[in-house]
């Protein structure tokens, strides 16, 4: 762990930086307060972003090409439903 002074770090600032990205930990001290930096850790498959394909369930893929989107107040949020067709 390294110590320095807030006059101190700000002379070296970029080179705090690499030294907490390489898993360094450093103690800044200012007026009797410690502030410490260090780098968060690597994230975790929870933190992994998420696919959605294996979420999302539609009927009939197939009639992708008629569905909208309604939104209702009462509901919970967005509903789908087919849309009707319209003559030409």
């Amino acid at each position: 762990m390294k110590r320095l002074t807030a006059s101190e770090a700000r002379r070296v600032w970029f080179g705090l930086l690499d030294e907490v990205a390489r898993g360094e930990v450093v103690v800044i001290e200012r007026r009797g307060h410690r502030i410490v930096l260090r780098a968060e850790p690597a994230p975790s498959d929870r933190d992994a972003p998420v696919e959605y394909a294996s979420l999302l369930r539609v009927p009939d893929l197939e009639q992708a090409h008629t569905w909208s989107w309604e939104w209702t107040p009462r509901a919970v949020g967005l509903r789908l439903r087919q849309r009707r067709r319209t003559a030409r």
